[in-house]
């Protein structure tokens, strides 16, 4: 027996255990579809779990979430008094044959510990 997938509509032949009721063939792509299409499916067919499971473990989550973030914005950022420019010398290396294209001057600042910022003359 041969069918012709939903998604794709390519020729597969489905597996004998699944028989006429496959729908979609072996490819990742159209599995992916599949099943989204099946849980969402199951949410329109099963909206009080959907309700409960939201009560039971997505709103404390997000709740939690929220506070973990409100005390981490809060808390107080220290940071070491050293300029970072005095610990960091930064080496342009300009192949020879570029030498004479390059008329500007780039100076950087550092922002951070991985942020710089260039400004010119």
């Amino acid at each position: 027996m041969v069918k012709r997938c939903e998604y794709c509509c390519r020729y597969f032949s489905p597996d004998k255990r699944v028989g006429n009721r496959q729908r979609a063939c072996s490819r990742p792509e159209c599995k992916r579809q599949r099943k989204l299409q099946a849980q969402k499916q199951w949410k329109q067919n099963h909206p009080a779990e959907v309700a409960k499971h939201y009560e039971d473990y997505v709103k404390p989550w997000r709740e939690s979430r929220r506070a973990e973030r409100q005390s981490h914005h809060n808390s107080e950022v220290i940071r070491d008094k050293t300029p970072l420019q005095d610990c960091l010398e930064l080496v342009l290396r300009i192949p020879a044959e570029k030498k004479d294209m390059i008329r500007d001057e780039i100076r950087l600042l550092r922002v951070d510990s991985t942020t710089f910022a260039a400004y010119g003359p």
